[in-house]
């Protein structure tokens, strides 16, 4: 069926065929999650449509989402695409300048915004932004005198008020809609620079659905939770256009803080999520074994990992014995937790600790990890559920080539592959050459078996005084796979050692202070506490053991804060802005330099 869709909206459009009462979405609704069907979603997105399509939306206008997840998000999506207009998402958490800079490069001609608060930000940049020419609000709350303004249900009744002749002429523009037509305009998260606005067609989007759906056993019978943004491509591509290629359904999570109680009520089959989830999922876990249920747990994660690394010829009769108790007393009733009915967890947009997924293997619940980036729709790799590698980033997707540079830079090339940036025809000439590789900036490695392994970003690496090259990620991966460290960023590049920015998990180290009589502390003692800075360089030394002695971090300083996108040291898709990071911790990162590291 998806051959024959040359365009988005027609994914939907497939669905109404085959199965109008089958329930895609789920959001909650005074408590209680509501569905709404394929047919309702369709009657949602035509409403909205016809609507822009009366207030002059047309043909290669510009229309930007700034909302979190929410069925009104895919309405906007599919509506804004189904007049031949251009989707540009933009992450709630930007600020006023930020929002400012896509507006005024998409030249928006409207913007669609959820709450009161991000309609606040908006308000203090829509002089500045002369191309905005209307101003649509979600909530249904909220009211304002202004010309240019319109809630999502006027833009949806002004829809339904059209004449029957509008709708055929809709399902008419919908067949026009081909592969090379833009359908949206995604920002990157912009860790050096302003955000490139990455132009993506339909056939780019297609492109990547087709071949996730080859390369991972999803169906209509698949259920996932959406939490990550709607405004990152990660979560758009594999959980939104990919379930909905399938006939799948979608919840949506009401905040990030409720992950752990929307997934038991979800009961999803899939997870699509970042590494930072599985981290604290991990570290949820250990919290909770203490006493007898900690021996019995570590009991259980042996006999787990012995089964399910062991080929079904090798398990011995003990074995599966040991494996069976083990399931039935502790692996099941973890597993449970996450609804019961979980097949495969995702994880993608950061590296994820081999240690990590080893961990989950060990429980029972395989990470597939995959890799890719805005520019290719997302996905350019991933492992599969029969054939899968911890540690790499598996194999490239079926329509899509890989290849390493001189410099080991990986290389990608396939239909996904992005038509380039906004309004930077240099930039874009420079990140795909003429033969159509994508230049991914990313060192990595490709074993005989065609598995990728990402080493670090390309500008990232350390260059040491003594000219030896340092990945920063790996050593960083290594430092954060200890429960007691929440973030570090690794330093030393043009210095001739390496030097650590450590946060601690704050909830995890006063506990375990407060068991050993220590109480009371404020975080900022705690940091500079002697036996907690001993304790951390315990692990430090612990962890860079095994590393080659110009891997290894020699000094660190322990921070009374994490880093947060409000204070613009992460990205919207959490990923570290290091040159932020390192002005604004300047001084502890030059005491760390002061004097020369004997050792």
């Amino acid at each position: 069926m998806l051959d024959q869709c040359n365009n988005l909206v027609q994914l939907l459009l497939q669905n109404l065929n085959i199965r109008p009462a089958k329930q895609a979405f789920f959001s909650k609704k005074q408590g209680i999650y509501a569905p709404i069907t394929y047919q309702e979603c369709f009657e949602n997105v035509k409403w909205f449509a016809l609507g822009l399509s009366n207030l002059g939306i047309g043909e290669e206008d510009f229309v930007a989402i700034l909302s979190g997840n929410r069925p009104e998000w895919v309405f906007s999506d599919f509506g804004i695409m189904s007049v031949g207009a251009v989707s540009v998402p933009i992450y709630t958490t930007l600020s006023p300048p930020e929002i400012a800079h896509i507006l005024n490069d998409s030249k928006a001609k409207a913007v669609i915004v959820e709450t009161a608060e991000q309609l606040d930000r908006v308000l203090k940049i829509l002089p500045e932004c002369p191309t905005v020419q209307h101003l649509v609000t979600i909530d249904r709350h909220i009211k304002i005198d202004l010309a240019i303004w319109k809630s999502f249900d006027e833009v949806q009744l002004i829809g339904k008020q059209s004449a029957s002749k509008a709708y055929e002429e809709y399902l008419a523009h919908l067949e026009k809609i081909q592969p090379e037509h833009l359908a949206s305009v995604v920002y990157t998260s912009g860790t050096t620079g302003q955000p490139k606005g990455v132009m993506l067609t339909h056939g780019n989007f297609l492109a990547n659905v087709r071949d996730i759906m080859l390369s991972l056993p999803l169906s209509d019978s698949d259920t996932v939770l959406s939490f990550l943004p709607l405004s990152h491509v990660f979560e758009r591509t594999t959980g939104y256009y990919t379930l909905i290629a399938v006939g799948g359904s979608i919840y949506y999570a009401e905040s990030i803080d409720t992950v752990s109680e929307n997934i038991r009520e979800a009961r999803p089959t899939a997870v699509i999520s970042v590494p930072r989830l599985y981290e604290k999922m991990k570290t949820r876990i250990l919290d909770q074994m203490t006493g007898i249920k900690k021996h019995l747990f570590n009991f259980a994660i042996r006999a787990g990992h012995e089964f399910y690394t062991a080929r079904p010829d090798d398990r011995t009769w003990k074995g599966k014995f040991q494996f069976w108790w083990a399931d039935r007393l502790v692996l099941s009733k973890i597993r449970e937790r996450t609804g019961g009915r979980i097949r495969f967890f995702v994880s993608g947009g950061a590296p994820l600790s081999k240690e990590i997924a080893e961990f989950f293997h060990d429980l029972g619940l395989l990470v597939i990890e995959g890799y890719g980036l805005t520019e290719t729709s997302p996905v350019i790799a991933c492992n599969r559920l029969e054939k899968y590698k911890f540690g790499t980033v598996g194999k490239a997707l079926p329509s899509v080539e890989v290849r390493l540079g001189d410099d080991g830079e990986l290389q990608a090339r396939g239909p996904s592959v992005m038509k380039g940036y906004l309004n930077l025809p240099a930039q874009s000439a420079e990140a795909v050459d003429d033969d159509g590789w994508f230049h991914t900036g990313d060192i990595a490695e490709i074993d005989r078996d065609g598995f990728i392994s990402i080493v670090d970003r390309k500008k990232e690496i350390i260059v040491l005084s003594n000219g030896k090259k340092v990945a920063p990620q790996m050593v960083e991966a290594r430092l954060k796979s200890s429960p007691y460290i929440s973030q570090v960023m690794v330093i030393g590049d043009q210095y001739s050692y390496l030097t650590a920015l450590i946060v601690p998990d704050f909830k995890r180290v006063k506990a375990a202070l407060e068991r050993q009589g220590n109480h009371m502390l404020s975080v900022d003692t705690l940091v500079r506490h002697p036996e907690v800075v001993r304790f951390f360089d315990n692990i430090v030394q612990t962890q860079m053991r095994d590393l080659a002695g110009f891997e290894q971090v020699k000094r660190f300083t322990l921070l009374d804060r994490e880093f947060t996108s409000e204070e613009g040291e992460l990205t919207p898709s959490l990923k570290m802005r290091r040159k932020v990071i390192e002005k604004k911790f300047a001084k502890y990162i030059e005491s760390m330099y002061a004097s020369p590291f004997v050792g």
